[in-house]
């Protein structure tokens, strides 16, 4: 099934008076599937919701004051990306309007984590689960990073990122602003690990060592999604090992405050991927 297939069966599918979970791997693909619905509503019709951190009572008790009133045309829409960002409270205060929404309003609740909302949550919302179309002509790795962001999808059809010498690439951490500058530090970054499983462990550590002192929560979550991949693919690591270090990306992707240990939570990570111990 193409996207725009997956688009027009995802829009007939909506009806007045419900609450969804859209399930997606990504929120930019998300945010692709959406643009339409987006698009073809009033401007007062509409309310979406995409917290920095957490999604608190405050932005709950706004939807549901935005929803008291009768829409200034046929139907009022809310989109709440990452909604598993949702506090206990805000659920709570929540779950009536998810239940029974305004007959004039659809709720949309995105996540990626679907299992990661409450179970009262879950249960108030008819879930839509969307997988990613097949894209030819990518690699696994690219696959990968399109599932990971579908805003990547473009930029590597083209092939338009760069791969930064080292030099590059340590400056580069501190000025993430686009998505062509993301790209090229993840595909930079998986190119100079390459690298250093073949050197030695000293100068592994050497260049953990200037990693380790980059206190940036967007580039720590670069570096957890990479070597996920990379330990993914490592036939040299036991199953166990592997599962240990995964875990460990994974809190860092989920997590929803930036409370990290970051010098210690690099040196496990990189030097787990040799399978080296601190």
């Amino acid at each position: 099934m193409t996207f725009d297939e997956i688009k027009n069966k995802l829009s007939k599918h909506l009806e007045n008076g419900k609450s969804y979970s859209l399930v997606v791997p990504n929120k930019a693909y998300a945010k692709a599937l959406t643009r339409g619905l987006i698009e073809d509503s009033d401007i007062q019709d509409l309310m979406v919701i995409e917290p920095d951190t957490n999604i608190g009572i405050d932005e709950v008790r706004t939807v549901i004051e935005f929803l008291d009133f009768s829409p200034k045309g046929e139907i009022k829409k809310v989109i709440l990306y990452d909604a598993d960002k949702m506090t206990q409270e805000a659920a709570n205060a929540f779950l009536k309007t998810l239940e029974e929404p305004p007959s004039y309003a659809i709720l949309i609740l995105v996540t990626s984590r679907w299992f990661s909302l409450l179970p009262t949550i879950r249960s108030r919302l008819q879930k839509l689960q969307v997988q990613l179309p097949i894209e030819p002509g990518l690699d696994e790795f690219e696959r990968y990073l399109v599932y990971w962001n579908y805003d990547f999808l473009e930029p590597i059809k083209k092939k338009s990122y760069s791969i930064l010498s080292e030099e590059e690439f340590l400056e580069a951490i501190d000025e993430i602003h686009e998505i062509n500058q993301e790209l090229d530090i993840i595909m930079s970054l998986k190119h100079i690990l390459e690298q250093y499983l073949n050197k030695d462990l000293a100068t592994y550590v050497k260049f953990i060592s200037q990693l380790s002192k980059k206190s940036n929560i967007q580039f720590l979550r670069i570096v957890a999604k990479v070597i996920s991949w990379l330990i993914y693919k490592n036939g040299s690591l036991s199953p166990s090992l592997k599962i240990k270090y995964l875990r460990i990306c994974d809190e860092i992707l989920k997590a929803k405050i930036a409370n990290f240990n970051y010098q210690l939570t690099y040196y496990t990570l990189l030097l787990g991927l040799r399978g080296d111990n601190l």
